[in-house]
């Protein structure tokens, strides 16, 4: 049995084979008055050999990683591995199962709760005994998320650089491995809150990832998905199989286009489509006087556009969309 304050395991991450079980949070409210919140968590083991983590469902109403990983554990056959594959296909399983982006049992999001607290509510105390007892075991970490409720992005991974060169160069080199046809780099930051940061704290090499949201399950983004899991735990050394790296493109934050103020939005672009400064992004009507003109709102700088504001019903300061510009890896 390991713990970390309310949350606790009994499951052998040591055994070899398939094993199943659960990190069980002790929580008690008006909904839970004495209750065992289950987290489920797979192993996958096949002799000695590398460990790689993968997550999903941080955010719990981002679903194309949750299914991906949950294919992954039906679909990889336990004698095509070395080593061993934990996988965590519902970190925030509070939030999964209410469908929400944060958690019901104390409103935290858990991407901005590490490195976690066993005083903290349970939020934290998940985030600190997956840092504390999961990460350590591993040589490598992927994170998989999407846009969930209100973002839609286009295929790409995510990548802290971490200050270390060793594991900034392992991140470049499994970003390719993954395949997405962007991927977006920005620096880590360990003071965050976020799980890249605080894993790359720990000197765990880790990549994280963005597979299309919108509270949808697109069957490409899902696809891509398996895919590229497939080709990072080759790279891995973990899964035999015949894959190959086909590459990426890396870019670097160049702007973002914001919602002056609230209104309906009319955008004239899509996540992955490639924009120049000064074109019309679109135009945002107001709500409340139909004969109010139109405001035409555009891009502030030229690149690939990464992710985009999904719902046409838009707040004051909603990022409508991020833009990227291409970089060498060289000058990550």
């Amino acid at each position: 049995m390991i713990s970390y304050g309310p949350v606790s395991c009994d499951l052998d991450f040591g055994r070899d084979g398939v094993s199943a079980g659960n990190l069980y949070l002790d929580h008690s409210d008006d909904a839970h008055a004495a209750t065992l919140v289950p987290v489920p968590v797979v192993v996958l083991r096949n002799g000695a050999g590398p460990t790689v983590l993968l997550t999903a469902g941080i955010h719990g109403d981002e679903y194309e990683g949750q299914i991906a990983l949950r294919r992954l554990v039906h679909e990889l056959p336990l004698g095509e591995l070395t080593g061993r594959i934990i996988l965590l296909p519902a970190v925030n399983a509070p939030a999964v199962r209410a469908a929400m982006r944060c958690s019901p049992l104390d409103g935290a999001n858990m991407n901005r709760a590490f490195p976690g607290s066993a005083a903290g509510g349970p939020t934290a105390a998940l985030a600190g005994f997956i840092l504390d007892h999961l990460v350590p075991l591993a040589d490598f970490v992927l994170d998989l998320h999407s846009g969930g409720a209100t973002g839609l992005y286009c295929d790409q991974a995510f990548l802290c650089l971490a200050e270390d060169p060793v594991l900034r160069a392992k991140g470049i080199e499994a970003a390719a491995w993954l395949g997405c046809p962007v991927t977006y780099a920005i620096p880590a930051d360990a003071d965050y809150g976020d799980f890249d940061g605080a894993v790359l704290a720990r000197g765990v090499s880790l990549l994280s990832s963005e597979f299309g949201g919108g509270a949808l399950a697109s069957p490409t983004s899902v696809g891509r998905a398996v895919a590229g899991l497939r080709r990072i735990l080759h790279w891995a050394g973990v899964w035999h199989g015949d894959v190959a790296a086909p590459g990426t493109i890396y870019s670097v934050p160049a702007g973002r286009l914001l919602a002056p103020r609230a209104g309906l939005f009319e955008p004239l672009f899509e996540a992955g489509e490639t924009v120049v400064a000064g074109a019309l992004a679109g135009r945002l009507f107001d709500l409340d006087e139909p004969l109010r003109p139109p405001l035409d709102l555009r891009f502030p700088a030229g690149g690939i556009v990464v992710n985009r504001y999904r719902p046409a019903l838009v707040p004051a300061g909603a990022i409508l969309a991020s833009l990227a510009e291409p970089r060498a890896p060289d000058a990550l």
